[in-house]
């Protein structure tokens, strides 16, 4: 792409596109690096100058879903933990227990963005060990906790000393159900 295409973020700000954003995203919420660049070279041929990134969130999520529906719930978990943004649509019903609740068909913004500390991921992991009691299927859960690693990792929020005790929290839970552990394959900042 020779031209810097703009694109209005839900603010209402502008900022060029940069696909490599999708890629991140898309290997965040579980998808290879290769499909991953697939998809955002698909979405970087249909972006155009005032898109809002609403728009492009929602071409990302149709081909997520057409690869792996998988990798879409992913992404919509992780906007909801790390972007406190959620989305209702397809007649999903969502709770939240903290911010505010907006019912409509777009991204809304719940509380601050950002992991902020360990006692926020042990709250998530209980909440993860609700769903399973609930019936939420165990390869879902292990999916998310992936998306929870990676929300840790990626924080810039939370000290060093609450990422550790976080990725040990996050291990022991996939431990206890069966679950291989994460590795870090980078030091921790």
């Amino acid at each position: 792409m020779s031209k810097k295409v703009k694109v209005i973020k839900v603010d209402g700000r502008q900022e060029e596109f940069d696909k490599e954003k999708i890629v991140n995203a898309c290997i965040a919420a579980g998808a290879p690096r290769e499909i991953a660049e697939k998809i955002a070279n698909e979405i970087e041929k249909k972006v155009y100058d005032g898109m809002t990134t609403r728009e492009i969130r929602e071409l990302v999520l149709e081909l997520l879903e057409k690869k792996n529906p998988e990798w879409r719930d992913n992404w919509e978990f992780f906007d909801r933990i790390v972007k406190k943004r959620i989305t209702y649509e397809r007649g999903k019903f969502v709770e939240v227990k903290q911010g505010h609740l907006y019912l409509g068909r777009e991204v809304r913004d719940i509380g601050p963005k950002g992991l902020s500390n360990y006692e926020e991921v042990v709250g998530i992991l209980r909440e993860l060990e609700e769903d399973l009691e609930h019936g939420i299927p165990p390869k879902k859960i292990n999916s998310r906790t992936w998306v929870l690693f990676m929300a840790v990792l990626k924080s810039k929020k939370m000290s060093k000393e609450d990422k550790e005790k976080a990725i040990k929290a996050i291990n022991e839970f996939r431990e206890r159900h069966g679950w291989k552990p994460y590795e870090v394959k980078r030091p921790i900042t």
